[in-house]
């Protein structure tokens, strides 16, 4: 994350004015240095209010915002944002990272093997509620299940751009038109062809801006890598860990590569690897291998208690929410951006998740969860099961 600088705090330490007061008293030192006197300074005066129109609030406007709000943040890639930021990131020969639309095939599956089904191009298949949104993919080319073939992959994009889209396995089975002679589709394990992503984050670029910077050396350590494999789209620099200490012996070691939703493709870890190894980005006895990050399989379980006097939907509604919120943390959605999100190398809190639900949540009175803190090495958290039970209104 970047840091928070007060430019005018730190402008306010070096001795710059940065309030009338001292705006006038700067320019009342300057007068009488120079010899001259001004008496008709009273706050009533027609002179005195024409003079701090004229010199107190363009000065003013100077260093609180032209200075504090742009010149100076836009120097440092910690701070800048926007064009300033695209600026930045010109200067060591990088760009923001467009968004993409999820690629990836989809499972049809007819209902009589003998029989030869069409598949038009634009079918929609979709999820159902669960994440607290739905999400849409379109069959891209119009295909044929040919007789004695019962089911086939079938490629298809996603409605929108954005990294929501590459959801794990099972989410999309969902027909919201049927397709005669389809019984159903789903999309399998490794699924995805293309990872969708959102368009570059200020807060991402500015990452890879500071890679670039400490990788400019061009000694193939981990910035160097870092940025290598940061270019592309979905992967944030943020999200790479390595393992050192020869991990598959001397010379070798492993980055280990997540996405912000859902699996990392294996499409991707090849086109990474192909990059790194085969097109000749490593360095000179370097072997560096790119891994999907592995999955830690949780079985969750929760109980929640709700307001006095909710109405059967309400406490539906209440219910579902939960769920949505606590896949959203385990990184089965983009939705709900406020919650905390699982990652390696790190402690995942219950009680945190449990504060962010109470807040989100106001007809929620309690939640408990039954399992405890997750303590992760090279590895991510997912949900294998979850159980949520209602224990009815708070007592």
């Amino acid at each position: 994350m970047r840091p928070t600088v007060d430019f005018e705090s730190i402008l306010k330490d070096q001795g710059v004015p940065v309030t009338s007061d001292e705006v006038i008293a700067m320019v009342n030192t300057d007068v009488t240095a120079a010899n001259s006197i001004i008496s008709n300074n009273s706050a009533l005066s027609p002179f005195w209010r024409l003079f701090t129109a004229c010199i107190v609030s363009p000065v003013l406007w100077l260093i609180k915002t032209l200075l504090a709000r742009h010149v100076l943040p836009a120097m440092y890639a910690a701070t800048a944002t926007k064009t300033y930021l695209e600026l930045k990131a010109w200067d060591v020969g990088i760009s923001r990272k467009a968004a993409v639309k999820t690629k990836g095939y989809i499972v049809f599956t007819k209902t009589d093997v003998n029989a030869a089904i069409a598949i038009p191009a634009g079918t929609l298949i979709q999820t159902d509620s669960t994440l607290g949104a739905v999400y849409k993919m379109r069959v891209l080319t119009a295909t044929v299940i040919p007789v004695g073939t019962l089911s086939q992959a079938i490629l298809c994009e996603a409605e929108n751009t954005g990294a929501g889209y590459n959801l794990p396995a099972g989410y999309y089975n969902v027909l919201p038109v049927p397709v005669a002679g389809i019984e159903s589709a789903s999309n399998g394990a490794n699924w995805i062809e293309t990872a969708g992503a959102d368009k570059e984050s200020e807060d991402a670029l500015a990452l890879r801006i500071r890679d670039k910077f400490a990788s400019v050396g061009n000694y193939h350590i981990d910035a160097v890598y870092r940025a290598a494999i940061a270019t592309f789209a979905g992967i944030r620099s943020d999200l790479l860990f390595f393992e050192h200490d020869a991990p598959r012996g001397p010379g070798t070691a492993n980055c280990y590569v997540m996405m912000p939703v859902g699996e990392t493709p294996a499409s991707l870890i090849d086109e990474i690897n192909d990059y790194i190894s085969v097109q000749g980005y490593h360095g000179h006895g370097d072997d560096l291998l790119a891994i999907a990050i592995p999955p830690a399989p949780t079985a969750l379980s929760l109980e929640f208690w709700h307001k006095d006097n909710l109405s059967s939907d309400e406490i539906t509604v209440l219910e579902a929410a939960i769920e949505a919120r606590v896949r959203a943390a385990f990184r089965e959605s983009d939705l709900y951006q406020e919650l905390t999100r699982t990652l390696p190398r790190s402690v995942f809190a219950f009680s945190r998740l449990g504060q962010e639900l109470h807040n989100a949540l106001p007809n929620l009175k309690s939640i408990r969860f039954l399992n405890d803190d997750l303590e992760s090495g090279l590895e991510l958290p997912r949900i294998s099961s979850l159980t949520i039970s209602n224990e009815g209104p708070a007592q």
